[in-house]
């Protein structure tokens, strides 16, 4: 495995994102089988629901915006208009009947993935102006650096099963649950 290389404005973006991404993961592959149907809360949605949104959701137009840069090729207009409640209820929808094992090797590649596209920014993005989009490149990055989008999820998974930043300081009820090891089987 070779080690990426970034650009410096792209750097502390790209480590917090692999940072944030490695949590989400840690945690999802410590859970039981059983902590994935709680309700969150997000009306109707469970917490597969979520870590299915996180890996599908956001994701897609982060990766579309990226590439777009990268192959210096026009952003598509509807990633702009795009309605993002209806958005992410769709994307949750299609990712209903997968594992939680599934989705956590879905979530797995798409960080990997997008490593891989910030790794292939260079100065010269910093600045790029697409027409239509807001702000430069640079100024989305530090949005979506700022946003923190895998964390903000992973809080709503914890709280739904009544866990706090520490797995190990567990309240009671759904806290409770067992605690899959890191490699144990489903």
């Amino acid at each position: 495995m070779s080690t990426r290389m970034y650009a410096a404005w792209v750097e502390p973006v790209a480590e917090q994102l692999k940072e944030n991404r490695a949590q989400v993961l840690e945690f999802a592959r410590s859970l039981p089988p059983e902590a994935w149907g709680q309700p969150t809360s997000n009306e109707g949605w469970s917490c597969k629901d979520v870590l299915a949104h996180i890996g599908g959701g956001n994701d897609r137009v982060f990766q579309k915006i990226l590439r777009s840069a990268i192959e210096r090729e026009p952003l598509d207009p509807s990633i702009l208009t795009i309605d993002t409640d209806a958005e992410n209820a769709r994307g949750v929808e299609e990712r209903r009947g997968r594992t939680p094992d599934e989705l956590i090797a879905e979530l797995d590649e798409a960080g990997v993935e997008i490593q891989e596209l910030l790794s292939g920014l260079t100065d010269v993005h910093k600045e790029l102006r697409q027409d239509g989009f807001p702000m430069s490149l640079g100024e989305f990055l530090q949005l979506v650096q700022t946003e923190s989008h895998d964390l903000e999820h992973l809080a709503q998974i914890r709280a739904a099963l009544n866990m706090d930043q520490d797995r190990r300081d567990r309240p009671s009820g759904l806290s409770a649950l067992p605690v899959r090891q890191a490699g144990a089987e489903a």
